[in-house]
């Protein structure tokens, strides 16, 4: 059933043809084909999966399939089960790791009986046995607890957070995945997550429950190993994994040239009018009634206070990201101060793009909302900052928290970094978004803009130290010129 379900799965999606099987057709579709990244470029998708994948200790659906074909017919391919029985030895030696401690202590310390008795089978496979045995019982049945840790395993790797540490320095972590939960309390239906941390044993713990919230859960288990820039930084426990799983889940590796030029214009033609404002007093009420739109009262007197009194530089750093794109769409602004802004965003919407519709800027651009919209489908929903409170509000904070990828689009046309780079790219700032975080009290949510600010400064910096060098080398290599 789990071979047939991943056929059905491929060709759904529209399977690519490859000679190498099933895993490359699904890893290409995934997250694209490997390819060693050149310095100082970040790690690619795709070289950070099949890493994450073989630290896991996990078999390639393609080998599975052929050692359960070659054992039912008694000729089992001999390249085949020198790679299974290779898997197998690091798998059982990463076990052997963590068995320093009873059944019993392990059950105490990270709950799951059934996860640990998985993992104890599998460990007491025999590969000569089973081929010696392969005729007296479908070898499939031997081998499907197998399959079943490849395919989670696939999914574990696509939703990692860059950086994902405990995936690689716990082994078993794929496989303790628990789907059945403690006793009484069934956990197949319910969303996944993470249990049994705070134990040496526990390998910093384990997931429970469904997939369904996986990229989450994911995030809220590695947010742990993320260095605050600044000491004594406050980053709300729930808000940093909801932020994290934006990026896992959104994916830019299909964005195109123009959705980023998209993005960068109505960046700039937010900050536009904000400087329109600030020089004429007739602008200024129509820009502050857009904003409203978008923020508390609070913020609409204090960006009426910069704008009075001509701090533009103030009020642009500070105004979301999410609040300028929104403005610059607003119909009521379209003929407020023109500027060469305004004219090209008219100009590319005149083509009417299909990767330009709002239905297509959100799914590139948008953030998923599970809790308000009971939906992992990212979406611009173009309402207010949700407070920060007690508890899962903190999610809801950053559920209704846009600004991210908007900035991020915009910092890439600033700094010319290749669209087909930025699924690499966009990651890693975010990371270093989430790490410069420095909210000096529950309400300032606003510390979450500055960081964007200082993840932005950085990144120019450095592209423009990278040019220095390059053209300190071009020059070195031409000493005529």
């Amino acid at each position: 059933a789990g071979r047939s379900g991943t056929g059905v799965l491929l060709h759904a999606a529209g399977g690519i043809s490859h000679t190498g099987g099933v895993q490359p057709q699904l890893v290409d579709l995934l997250v694209g084909i490997p390819g060693a990244a050149q310095p100082p470029a970040p790690p690619s998708p795709a070289e950070t999966f099949l890493r994450i994948f073989d630290q896991q200790e996990l078999i390639s659906l393609d080998n599975l399939f052929a050692l359960a074909d070659g054992a039912a017919k008694g000729k089992p391919n001999p390249t085949v089960v020198k790679a299974v029985k290779d898997q197998l030895a690091r798998f059982v030696e990463s076990e052997t790791l963590h068995s320093s401690l009873s059944s019993e202590e392990k059950n105490t310390s990270a709950y799951g009986y059934w996860s640990q008795r998985h993992i104890e089978r599998e460990s007491k496979f025999n590969l000569d046995d089973f081929l010696k045995n392969a005729g007296k019982k479908d070898p499939r049945a031997t081998l499907a607890p197998f399959l079943r840790d490849s395919l989670v395993g696939l999914l574990y790797a696509y939703y990692a957070p860059p950086g994902a540490q405990l995936l690689l320095a716990n082994p078993l972590f794929v496989r303790n995945h628990d789907f059945i939960g403690a006793q009484g309390a069934p956990g197949e239906w319910r969303q996944t997550e993470l249990a049994g941390t705070g134990w040496p044993e526990s390998g910093g713990g384990r997931l429970t429950g469904s997939l369904i919230g996986l990229p989450y859960a994911l995030a809220n288990a590695e947010e742990n190993f993320l260095t605050p820039t600044h000491r004594q930084a406050l980053i709300w426990t729930d808000l940093a994994p909801q932020i994290i799983a934006n990026v896992t889940l959104v994916r830019w590796r299909h964005v195109t040239p123009e959705q980023i030029r998209w993005a960068a214009l109505h960046m700039e033609r937010g900050r536009t009018l904000l400087a329109a404002a600030c020089l004429d007093s007739a602008i200024r009420p129509k820009v502050l009634a857009s904003f409203s739109r978008f923020a508390d009262p609070g913020r609409v007197d204090w960006l009426s206070r910069l704008l009075a009194a001509g701090d533009f530089q103030r009020a642009a750093r500070a105004v979301t990201p999410a609040a300028l794109y929104r403005m610059a769409q607003d119909p009521t602004l379209q003929d407020v101060s023109p500027d060469l802004s305004s004219t090209q965003i008219a100009a590319m919407a005149s083509q009417h793009r299909p990767d330009l519709t709002p239905k297509a800027i959100a799914a590139v651009f948008g953030t998923p909302k599970p809790i308000l919209r009971h939906t992992y489908r990212p979406k611009l929903l173009k309402i207010r900052i949700f407070p920060a409170l007690m508890g899962y509000s903190s999610r809801i904070l950053a559920e209704t928290w846009e600004s991210d990828s908007l900035y991020y689009a915009a910092l890439a046309e600033e700094t010319g970094v290749p669209v087909n780079k930025l699924d690499a790219y966009v990651p890693v700032w975010n990371e270093d978004a989430i790490e410069d975080i420095f909210a000096t009290h529950l309400e300032d949510w606003p510390a979450l803009v500055r960081s964007l600010h200082n993840v932005g400064a950085s990144v120019a910096q450095r592209n423009g130290q990278t040019a220095a060098a390059g053209a300190g080398l071009v020059a070195a290599s031409n000493p005529q010129r």
